[in-house]
């Protein structure tokens, strides 16, 4: 007789192995419901994915609109001011230097603070990134989950 006794196989009995608990319905469930609950599961997932780019577009837009903002307050000043001193400063300075060096001075001390209020809000605009990088980055990622790499 041989020394090495194999264990016995447990026999089935429907639903049940003989001895074992029952098997959870769930672990029944057929490939075609499996491959339902797959496709289901990835649009749900993908739906989700592309609700996160849209917030993050958002954001990006909305970062996007103090730098505009800056920009057109930066434009207005630069007219509003224009406006002002022209009148005021032109006519104090022309008294002492006359009205041609008066013209220019006011002119170029304007022009000044225009570019500056301008390149601060384009500085402002070139910092905001409206690609959705979370959501691209997870939109990739569950892509080569599905593609099983």
């Amino acid at each position: 007789m041989n020394d090495m006794s194999t264990a016995p196989t447990p026999q089935r009995d429907g639903d049940r192995a003989i001895g074992d608990a029952p098997i959870p319905a769930a672990a029944r469930e057929s490939i075609a419901d499996l491959f339902r609950r797959l496709i289901d599961e990835s649009s749900g997932l993908i739906r989700m994915e592309l609700r996160l780019a849209r917030t993050e577009v958002r954001a990006s837009i909305a970062s996007a609109t103090s730098g505009v903002a800056a920009i057109a307050v930066g434009g207005l000043l630069a007219v509003s001011a224009m406006t002002c001193l022209l009148v005021a400063t032109i006519v104090w300075l022309a008294e002492h230097i006359g009205l041609l060096a008066a013209v220019l001075s006011v002119a170029g001390v304007l022009g000044i603070v225009a570019i500056v209020l301008i390149f601060v809000g384009i500085s402002k605009l070139q910092h905001v990134d409206l690609v959705p990088k979370r959501a691209s980055a997870n939109l990739k990622r569950d892509a080569n989950a599905l593609k099983g790499d």
